[in-house]
């Protein structure tokens, strides 16, 4: 006898290739059984009719360092109800605060939950204040350190570069970020709202792996030319390897950019929120489910989206197995389903569009353990 069998879902593994109507049984922690499970017993039962059953959803770019960053929020109480098991905190904290982080949150999380280090020594504190980038101030020798001690934990190193931040700098915290990236052996993830110079001389900069991410900003040089055409150069650096990131926020993504890039076949390798207390729960933002149903509403296919925001980023977090909804796998879990519901979205560029879809999440299962259920999923 099984301790759980959900019955009847639409099994999606993109990492796989599993597509098919069909049962999941789950004893204790972990898969037991995939397949025609009909004549089966368990204590509990899950119909799951009508639903995709896939691996636990993994939120990219999020912030979780709760009580230590003004940008953060409390991540398994926002995130576990919208069918994520596991995410990336996106460079909450520094050098300086790292390890505040680590003990506080990412100890104490339901979530598997692993880190970006800010490259600034306060990381991403406060609202209030910018962090610094002068590669100059780095503390590298504490970085180097922390990276040794948690190098299961932390897996790149992060930069937000927009005007704002970097100042008469330029592209010197770029440069000297890839460096240290270099150095260290970690991909770099940069922020480029709003970036100094042309969208080329960033990407120019960044090394196979790195990360290019809110692909689709509206603030200042974007993806796309003046004939809302994806760039030449874009194009390219995805050729050279460099992954680019949706990482939506509250104030970096806009329904415009996104509408036309799609559109044209440039869709993000990494599908992500970039949650924090800004954007939780906040138009235009509001949850990952959320945001996935945006993408839907613009044009991705259900099984694009899920292998961005399952497959793609579990491998950049050093998940590499050939499956997830396999016997033996950890059950982390997601049954979702798709829902006709109009929706009416307003951007923080004053872009205007419409959507007829959303993606409900009924339950998430981490680890065996159902840690949420819609009160009308029975």
């Amino acid at each position: 006898m099984f301790d759980l069998i959900i019955r009847g879902g639409i099994l999606l593994d993109p990492r796989s290739g599993l597509k098919q109507t069909g049962d999941l049984a789950v004893n204790g922690r972990h898969i037991a059984a995939v397949g025609d499970l009909t004549d089966q017993d368990s204590v509990r039962s899950i119909d799951a009719r009508g639903c995709y059953v896939t691996p636990g959803l993994v939120d990219f770019h999020a912030h979780a360092a709760y009580g230590i960053s003004d940008f953060s929020l409390p991540a398994d109480l926002v995130q576990i109800p919208n069918g994520v098991t596991s995410m990336v905190d996106a460079g909450s904290t520094g050098a300086a605060d790292f390890e505040a982080f680590y003990r506080h949150n990412v100890v104490n999380s339901i979530m598997t939950i692993k880190s970006f280090l800010n490259v600034a020594t306060i990381g991403q504190l406060t609202h209030q204040i910018n962090e610094n980038p002068d590669p100059a101030m780095f503390d590298t020798e504490r970085i180097e350190m922390l990276v040794e001690k948690y190098k299961n934990q932390i897996i790149g190193l992060k930069l937000r570069q927009s005007k704002n931040i970097v100042g008469d700098l330029g592209l010197k915290p770029l440069e000297g970020s890839v460096a240290l990236g270099e150095r260290l052996g970690l991909r770099l993830s940069v922020h480029i709202t709003d970036s100094p110079g042309e969208v080329s001389e960033t990407l120019d900069r960044l090394r196979p792996g790195d990360i290019f991410c809110h692909m689709y900003h509206q603030k200042g040089n974007t993806i796309l030319d003046d004939n809302d055409r994806v760039l030449p150069e874009v194009w390219e650096a995805r050729k050279k390897g460099v992954l680019f990131e949706l990482g939506h926020g509250a104030f970096n993504f806009s329904g415009k950019i996104a509408k036309a890039a799609i559109d044209q076949g440039f869709l993000p390798d990494i599908i992500s929120s970039d949650l924090s207390m800004l954007s939780a729960f906040k138009a235009p933002t509001y949850s990952f489910t959320y945001i996935l149903s945006e993408l839907l509403n613009l044009g991705m296919s259900f099984e694009d989206i899920l292998k961005r925001c399952t497959d793609v980023p579990a491998r950049l977090m050093g998940i590499d197995h050939d499956g997830f909804l396999k016997a033996g796998r950890l059950a982390d879990i997601a049954i979702l389903r798709i829902v006709e519901h109009p929706v009416h979205y307003h951007d923080r560029y004053d872009n205007l569009y419409e959507g007829k879809h959303l993606i409900k999440v009924e339950s998430t299962i981490k680890e065996g353990a159902q840690l949420y259920r819609a009160y009308d999923f029975l």
